[in-house]
């Protein structure tokens, strides 16, 4: 799953002022900034504030932070697990009980824009083929042939 425009929902805690874009200059305040209320795309706080914005949502739904990978989360539910694995605006998540799942996508529309939502078939560069009971990783740019 994708989360569209993440680093746009992501709020800075700090005061942040930005040269006005080439278009939008004034010619009799040419010294005038803007100051910033969120984040924005090649700010170097984006990545940071989204990722607080979204552990933030999370944790208030339920989850817990892994101790080791602070980028997985993981609910339990009456014996199931749902992980949730985050790498910048793109998620993998599983679970024992499709319910978790289902309940899993709700929590994400609710707050933010969402694509991708079906089965993974490319993550990170890696084709992933999901049968029943098996996940395969592939690599074909890992094996060249001579």
């Amino acid at each position: 799953m994708d989360v569209k425009s993440a680093f746009l929902h992501g709020v800075i805690n700090e005061v942040v002022y930005v040269n006005k874009p080439p278009g939008f200059e004034d010619p009799l305040h040419r010294d005038q900034v803007y100051k910033l209320d969120k984040a924005l795309y090649g700010l170097h706080q984006a990545p940071q504030a989204w990722y607080e914005t979204l552990s933030t949502h999370l944790l208030n739904n339920g989850f817990i932070r892994g101790v080791i990978n602070c980028t997985l989360f993981i609910q339990e539910k009456d014996g199931d697990l749902l992980l949730v694995q985050v790498y910048v605006d793109d998620i993998v998540f599983g679970s024992t009980n499709d319910v978790l799942c289902k309940s899993f996508e709700k929590v994400m529309k609710d707050k933010f824009e969402m694509s991708s939502m079906e089965e993974m078939k490319f993550f990170l560069g890696l084709q992933v083929d999901q049968l029943f009971d098996d996940v395969k990783l592939v690599s074909q740019n890992a094996v060249k042939s001579e």
